[in-house]
């Protein structure tokens, strides 16, 4: 007994394989040939590949699937992955399916998920459908056991069906994968080291240039991350304010869950996850919908750790993070260990005020010989401003 994963290689070679072993045919008829063919394999896998791109834009930094449920050779549901943080393709797909999923084939873009992330297992949702065979295009490195599981429970697989045309479809998902975790933080901020007056009131201080590099810098990051504070008094968009630059997620730290429904970041342009305390169970109704994603997590944990908020982040496939907070999720962030670079633009400002705030809050430390450390510093200049960069020093170099 074994078993072949024939769509691996194009159907020239396959059929050459198969005669190069000199199976029976009664072998090929029993495996291969009863009940299928190569050509409604493809047409099904290039209507799955037309779905995915559906999503085009409203799904970064998870890939582009699509998705059709196949019974007695007819569609009876078709699903693609909408927006991020919503349902994966396979799952709108069993749904737009209902009953007729059962005893169906599946043709899915990109190897079924089986891990909890955004949303539970695809895995499960299959085998509860009672799906008979699955096909898929692409593997998913980034996925545990999706096949292994699926096998284990009854439900036959078949990998590599259209795979190159389905490998340019998630190019930049594959891209993003290898990309290592980094977490950034920008600070726009006077000479005395000021982010606001005692009043909080920030606009602007910073030039229209700095502001404009700050657009182009959010480009290259996976998600934008601010606190309560900052949301409260400057209600910001947090987008790239361009046309042709992708828009990184907007993340938000909201502990209670008090923000107002009125916040720009609220507005469903650009997916929101929203780090609140997991002891909260009344979740305001119009946090329910589309692009806004909850992600509980023990709050009073991670403000001794934003380690905790980074990893968290991690498993919604948010790699990349540059923190625009105010100063005391700045100086929580920096203080936890986990902060790569900062970004400190300086105006030709002075604001004073012992009230006024300061860019970089908390307790701070007791001893000059405690301070962090910045290394690979370098200065430019930006309009009226100065952009200060460097590389926090590890405290174990």
């Amino acid at each position: 007994m074994f078993v072949i994963s024939f769509f691996e290689s194009e159907k020239e070679g396959f059929l050459n394989f198969l005669y190069n072993i000199r199976l029976p045919l009664w072998v090929l008829q029993e495996h291969f040939w009863k009940g299928f063919s190569f050509m409604n394999n493809e047409k099904y896998m290039k209507i799955a590949i037309e779905l995915a791109n559906r999503g085009k834009g409203k799904v970064y930094t998870n890939p582009l699937v699509g998705c059709v449920i196949v019974k007695d050779d007819k569609i009876v549901g078709r699903g693609w992955h909408q927006y991020f943080g919503g349902n994966h393709a396979e799952i709108n797909a069993l749904i737009n399916a209902g009953e007729n999923a059962k005893g169906a084939d599946l043709y899915v873009t990109l190897e079924p998920c089986n891990s909890y992330g955004k949303k539970p297992p695809c895995t499960l949702a299959i085998i509860k459908a009672g799906i008979r065979n699955v096909f898929y295009a692409m593997s998913d490195n980034n996925v545990s056991y999706g096949k292994e599981v699926l096998k284990k429970n009854g439900v036959s697989i078949f990998g590599g069906l259209l795979k190159k045309q389905a490998r340019i479809l998630i190019k930049d998902y594959l891209e993003y994968l290898k990309n290592k975790p980094k977490i950034s933080v920008k600070v726009a901020m006077t000479l005395d080291g000021k982010i606001a007056t005692y009043k909080y009131e920030s606009k602007w201080i910073t030039s229209e240039k700095s502001r404009a590099f700050v657009h182009k810098m959010r480009s290259q990051y996976d998600a934008v991350l601010v606190g309560t504070n900052t949301v409260l008094k400057d209600d910001p968009f947090l987008k790239t304010h361009s046309k042709t630059l992708k828009n990184p997620v907007r993340v938000v730290i909201d502990s209670k869950l008090e923000l107002p429904r009125s916040c720009h970041l609220f507005d469903a342009t650009v997916p929101t996850i929203i780090i609140h305390d997991s002891n909260i169970t009344n979740i305001p109704g119009y946090l329910n919908k589309k692009g806004i994603i909850l992600a509980p997590i023990d709050i009073n944990m991670a403000r001794k750790d934003f380690g905790i908020i980074v990893r968290k982040l991690n498993s919604l496939s948010i790699k990349r993070i540059l923190i625009e907070g105010g100063g005391e999720v700045v100086a929580s962030a920096l203080f936890s260990n986990v902060v790569n670079d900062i970004y400190f633009f300086i105006a030709p400002k002075i604001i004073g005020g012992r009230f006024a705030v300061s860019s970089v809050g908390g307790q701070g430390v007791e001893k000059i010989c405690e301070s962090l450390i910045v290394k690979n510093m370098r200065v430019r200049k930006i309009g009226s401003d100065l952009l200060i960069t460097g590389s926090i020093k590890n405290k174990n170099e």
